[in-house]
């Protein structure tokens, strides 16, 4: 396209080519669609209702676990093998 077309006003444009999108836009609506999609799977999974105490449960769980490493040290210190304990015969 010469440069004297691109000056002449009786081509006019009716259908511009739209501008794209910014990517870090379209990034932050991924994730919102993202998030919505997964929202929407767990409320049609499980009732609103039954997710309060799924999560009482999960937070049950997640607290017996944080208990189950000192509880295996401990066990392990006090056990007749323990390092810190020798067994009886040797006393």
């Amino acid at each position: 396209m010469s440069k004297s077309k691109r000056n002449d006003s009786s081509t006019v444009d009716l259908h511009p080519w739209p501008v794209p999108v910014n990517s870090r836009a379209l990034h932050i609506a991924k994730m919102v669609l993202g998030a919505g999609m997964i929202v929407l799977l767990l409320t049609q999974v499980m009732p609103v209702n039954l997710l309060g105490g799924m999560m009482n449960n999960f937070f049950t769980i997640i607290l017996l676990l944080s208990w189950a490493g000192p509880a295996r040290r401990m066990m392990r210190r006090y056990s007749s093998g323990g390092r810190n304990n020798p067994p009886a015969e040797e006393q």
